[in-house]
């Protein structure tokens, strides 16, 4: 995957409270390949406070700190989405794969889905939730067939 590491300004982004920066960045890395843009240093006990990584352009997660212990499971009914724009359907197996060899927890296995795109959803440390998509995966079909196909009017 290529990752561009300019600084530009970001139209969206997510930021994430984590319970330790160093080692959440240490597995964005090397479970799905997340580019590290930069991390300040000096956070509370010797964790970096801020993390910028990046998946792809415009595709940038900021990882900080967590305020306060959570009392509950991170992001409940929040899944970030990134789409994989390298290689064919197979990178999002390949990146799956990836992400089992490094420990990572899969939610939904890599599957063709409905919406005409092939993804899969992992748990990062902290609980939350990143799907992973490519599509289209059949480029005949148009619009209105993938809405039939989904069981949705168009």
């Amino acid at each position: 995957m290529t990752v561009q590491h300019d600084i530009y300004p970001m139209p969206t982004f997510a930021g994430l409270e984590v319970a330790d920066t160093g080692a959440s960045r240490r597995w964005y890395m090397e479970a799905l390949g997340f580019a590290d843009i930069f991390t300040m240093p000096d956070g509370p006990g010797g964790m970096p406070m801020l993390v910028h990584l990046r998946f792809t352009k415009y595709a940038d997660i900021l990882l900080r700190p967590a305020l306060a212990p959570s009392a509950g499971p991170k992001g409940l009914g929040i899944s970030l989405t990134f789409t994989v724009f390298d290689g064919g359907l197979d990178a999002i197996d390949a990146l799956a794969e990836r992400a089992r060899k490094a420990g990572a927890v899969i939610v939904q296995e890599p599957g063709n889905r409905p919406w005409n795109a092939r993804d899969f959803t992992v748990a990062d440390p902290d609980g939350f939730r990143l799907t992973f998509t490519k599509g289209p995966v059949n480029t005949d079909l148009t619009f209105a067939e993938v809405m039939d196909r989904a069981g949705k009017p168009a």
